[in-house]
């Protein structure tokens, strides 16, 4: 009897699937807590490790800023053209008005939103794959391989859907800034930043993207701030 008690409470302990995180396999590069990424080409990936479940866990926010769920935190803005931003109150959201001009949001080609040699100024590394995120079609450009360590990861498009009013009213907790001379909202969650820019009447400007785990991982933000301008200043004025 006690040899069987023993053998009870020395026995392993089924380890729980959720400690080993898979990433589908039609993905690319991690994104979001459950493994969803950026729809590029198939590489499938398999991480176990504690450090690669919280990268995958912070990339929440990214598929939250996608679906319209309330994000959080804020982020001092840096980059030309580029005002300090305000943090906005938990009661509710409103930018500035508009006063630049309204940009045409149609591109038959969206990776040409950041020229190649705006790409190569802003340290991109690999070849522009076009993206589909949670129906806005847009482009996502990188710094080192998918699925490697450094770098980083972005997403930019125009987005017909929704204006940048209705992004920053769904999440009380990010930053009113001013980016190219137009009225934007930003929220990062590091090592992720969501920015969602006024540029025209009926859409916006967006830009998504995270830093992948490095020694000295740098801030989001500025980064993809420079993005947003860059696009700014590739679209047409309608």
């Amino acid at each position: 009897m006690k040899r069987t008690e023993h053998r009870r409470h020395t026995g392993k302990i089924p380890i729980s699937p959720a400690k080993v995180e898979a990433v589908p396999a039609e993905v690319t590069e991690p994104v979001h807590a459950d493994g969803t990424q950026l729809h590029g080409k198939p590489h499938p990936v398999m991480r176990n490790t504690l450090t690669t479940g919280i990268s995958l866990a912070a990339g929440l926010l990214l598929l939250a800023g996608c679906s319209g769920q309330p994000d959080s935190t804020a982020q001092e803005t840096t980059g030309a053209g580029s005002s300090t931003p305000t943090t906005s109150s938990a009661s509710g959201v409103s930018l500035p008005e508009r006063t630049a001009p309204t940009k045409n949001l149609d591109l038959s080609d969206p990776c040409t939103i950041v020229t190649k040699q705006q790409q190569h100024d802003l340290n991109i590394n690999q070849k522009p794959e076009e993206t589909n995120l949670s129906g806005i079609q847009g482009c996502k450009y990188q710094k080192g391989d998918s699925g490697a360590k450094g770098g980083w990861f972005v997403f930019v498009a125009t987005n017909p859907n929704k204006t940048a009013e209705e992004f920053a009213q769904k999440r009380p907790r990010g930053q009113v800034t001013n980016i190219a001379g137009y009225p934007a909202y930003k929220i990062e969650k590091f090592p992720n930043c969501q920015i969602s820019v006024n540029i025209a009447n009926s859409g916006s400007l967006y830009v998504n993207g995270g830093s992948r785990i490095q020694e000295n991982r740098p801030d989001p933000c500025p980064i993809f701030t420079e993005f947003a301008e860059a696009a700014i200043k590739n679209l047409p004025n309608a």
